[in-house]
């Protein structure tokens, strides 16, 4: 019986020795991917106020590409509005190191019907995309200074804040989401030269109509979810950190900017946050961005932006 015993020991010793050591060497699987014939992936972003039209125009790779996905100059960009008027038209002279840019004489400005993307590039097939621009967003805000106080989650002391209640409207027969953000004015107090806009940070409270989306930096109000609110899209709330006014860097204006996004765009920055946010885990499923450009890759998004000054 002593030497079944010792023999079983032994056995699962030598067992042990195995696996750890083909555990340490690793295991290898063949796997074959398919071959992979670059294509054209484009994503043209536009708003109603933009000075310039931007367009990134780029090959495909597969993964086993180093390299990745490259530049591709020699395009032609048109963007027509119904089936004849061209509005925009970039081609080789736009082309930067990266993408192609056209400096607008005045603004983007705002148009009704659908809007065609179409991009041409010598050895590869045209890609098309359409979408329609979103109705310019009417808002109705209400801002309470220093109207609320809170409690820092990192050390307990309290904090004041400022609210933000805004009526944005919910069309019934559209998708709406919409990007909120307030901007700050700030001035050096000695020279008293102007140093720009800053982005205030935002923050929401158990609103499901409200995410703060990470691709842009902005809070997203969206129906999506508001089947559950009888006031559809009003009386959204926010919050920022408050500064007493004769604080010496106290803001000296603050702006708020909604805008609303078409549901191809909104789509695209849902999906591309979701992607970016999946962090390391080796076994996740990674979600797919989303694409309104013919050969799956890129986006063709259109928004519309109302400036709202806070008093």
């Amino acid at each position: 019986m002593k030497n079944n015993f010792t023999l079983l020991i032994a056995l699962f010793a030598a067992i042990s020795f195995v696996s750890c050591e083909r555990f340490a060497e690793g295991v290898v699987h063949e796997i074959a991917f398919p071959e992979h014939s670059p294509r054209l992936a484009v994503t043209v972003i536009s708003g109603d106020r933009d000075t310039h039209l931007l367009a990134q125009v780029t090959s495909s790779a597969s993964v086993l590409d180093s390299a990745g996905p490259q530049p591709v100059s020699g395009a032609v960009i048109s963007l027509r509005l119904g089936e004849d008027a061209v509005l925009f038209t970039l081609g080789e002279e736009d082309f930067t190191d990266v993408a192609y840019k056209l400096n607008l004489e005045d603004v983007f400005g705002h148009y009704e019907g659908t809007m065609t993307l179409s991009v041409d590039a010598p050895g590869f097939d045209p890609v098309t995309a359409t979408n329609v621009m979103p109705p310019i967003p009417e808002v109705s805000l209400t801002y309470e200074y220093q109207g609320d106080t809170t409690n820092s989650p990192w050390n307990g002391e309290e904090v004041i804040q400022d609210i933000y209640t805004l009526d944005l409207v919910n069309h019934p027969d559209l998708d709406d989401s919409y990007l909120v953000y307030v901007d700050a004015l700030y001035i050096d107090p000695t020279t008293l030269d102007t140093l720009g806009w800053e982005r205030v940070q935002l923050r929401s409270q158990a609103d499901q109509r409200v995410t703060e989306e990470s691709t842009t930096g902005g809070m997203m109000v969206s129906d999506v979810n508001a089947a559950a609110w009888s006031d559809g899209l009003s009386e959204i709330t926010l919050f920022s950190k408050s500064h007493d006014v004769d604080q010496k860097w106290a803001p000296v204006a603050l702006r708020m900017r909604v805008v609303a996004l078409s549901p191809e765009l909104a789509k695209f920055y849902v999906s591309t946050g979701d992607y970016l946010s999946g962090g390391f885990d080796l076994f996740a499923e990674p979600s797919l961005i989303y694409s309104n450009i013919s050969s799956g890759f890129g986006c063709f998004g259109l928004s519309s932006q109302t400036v709202v000054e806070i008093d």
